[in-house]
């Protein structure tokens, strides 16, 4: 049985809540202490955790440093701009980690994460759920073992509808800073993160690694009155010449599954994440399937392979090596492109309640056009597509604002 502490029990903190109380209520870790800042109103949770022996504290830092060595895993599921603090805090007071995703906003504060990992020995496990789940892993075996041939083409594309609400929810939501840390909340690092991090996954050489970035060029916009972006497109390419294409959006109505497509020397891939099976199309006509993750069994794989972790070091989690890579696209992706503002002309909005949803005109269609010839969208000739510049991810190390 391990110990287990929690920064914060609200937003998507109560799934991290319930990750714990499960395990707690299975016999498999012990809740040891939990900060929540908003005790009056999460009462019902803070009464569960009392009387289940937990210590409830204001503050984070004061937790840590109260239980010292008394911690297996701290689990951050805060805003982006204290993932990197609070996860070397939590090391240096004897703590392994897991934080959510996306782990940071910069590359410097990971490999800050790096060292600080390795001057205590503590490990840091990152909550991109998706490689964590069999079918992921399936698909990287078969993708290593030449079965399909060559990599050539990973892209993905999501369409995931946001209202004003949902950039209404915290200080942090559609910002590029928050009180003077690096944020860069947008759809590709935070909501649909999981996805562009997945695709550099499949792409890496070895199974534990994923891709080995060359260069990037980026296309991000906004629709919605906010800092940052609400559409993009990407694309990285690594150093073995493999296209990664990436189309996410909130700026549209509607919820679509997101869908992946891998290009092979002899194949194809298709990942539709409603769907049963992944297919593998083959050039000689024949098709296999992996069974798809049911998205219920998802938190259970998460937290079946940490637990894994703590009792061995040989076990898969997402490291901060696989993380930096999502990283390093993101901070690319602001180098390579200024967020521009879409022309009113081409934007609609519409009352849902007591929300409101900002999109762009006929922008699924754009997109799925883009991807399909795998073209960002400028080169597809849209009128309000303005190009990025191509800039090198070989030895980049440091986010210094880019284009923001």
């Amino acid at each position: 049985m391990y110990n287990a502490a929690i920064i914060g029990i609200s937003g998507f903190g109560k799934i991290h809540y319930n990750d714990l109380k499960q395990q707690a209520e299975n016999g498999v870790c012990r809740i040891v202490a939990a900060t929540v800042i908003n005790q009056d109103e999460e009462q019902e949770k803070c009464q569960w955790l009392t009387a289940h022996g937990a210590k409830l504290f204001t503050d984070w830092e004061e937790m840590l440093e109260e239980f010292s060595g008394q911690i297996d895993v701290c689990f951050i599921p805060t805003g982006i701009a204290m993932h990197a603090p609070m996860s070397i805090k939590s090391m240096q007071t004897g703590a392994n980690v897991f934080v959510e995703k996306p782990v940071t906003a910069t590359i410097q504060e990971i490999r800050e994460m790096e060292k600080v990992s390795a001057e205590t020995g503590k490990f840091v496990a990152v909550g991109f759920q998706n490689i964590y789940q069999p079918d992921t892993q399936q698909l990287k075996q078969v993708l290593l073992n030449g079965k399909m041939g060559k990599l050539k083409c990973l892209k993905a594309r999501g369409f995931w509808s946001r209202d004003s609400l949902y950039y209404g929810r915290n200080n942090w939501a559609g910002k590029l800073r928050n009180n003077g840390s690096w944020v860069l909340d947008s759809p590709f690092n935070n909501a649909l993160a999981h996805f562009l991090n997945m695709i550099c996954f499949l792409a890496g050489s070895e199974f534990r690694k994923s891709a080995a970035l060359r260069e990037i060029n980026a296309e991000l916009y906004r629709a919605n009155k906010i800092e940052s972006a609400d559409t993009a497109c990407i694309r990285a390419v690594t150093q073995d010449n493999v296209n990664i294409l990436f189309y996410v959006t909130h700026a549209v109505t509607e919820q679509s599954p997101v869908y992946i497509e891998i290009e092979c020397e002899r194949g194809k891939v298709i990942f539709e994440l409603d769907k049963s099976h992944i297919e593998l199309r083959m050039d000689d006509g024949t098709v296999e399937t992996v069974p798809i993750t049911p998205h219920s069994d998802y938190r259970r794989h998460v937290m079946d392979a940490l637990e894994a972790r703590l009792n061995n070091p040989a076990a898969f989690v997402c490291t901060l090596d696989i993380a930096a890579v999502h990283t390093l696209c993101v901070n690319g992706a602001h180098e390579s492109s200024s967020i521009n503002e879409v022309p009113e002309e081409f934007i609609e909005t519409v009352a849902e309640g007591d929300a409101v949803v900002t999109y762009i005109k006929n922008l699924t269609n754009i997109i799925i056009r883009a991807f399909d010839k795998n073209k960002l969208l400028s080169e597809t000739g849209v009128k309000w597509a303005i190009p990025g510049d191509t800039v090198s991810l070989l030895n980049y190390n440091e986010f210094k604002g880019g284009k923001c």
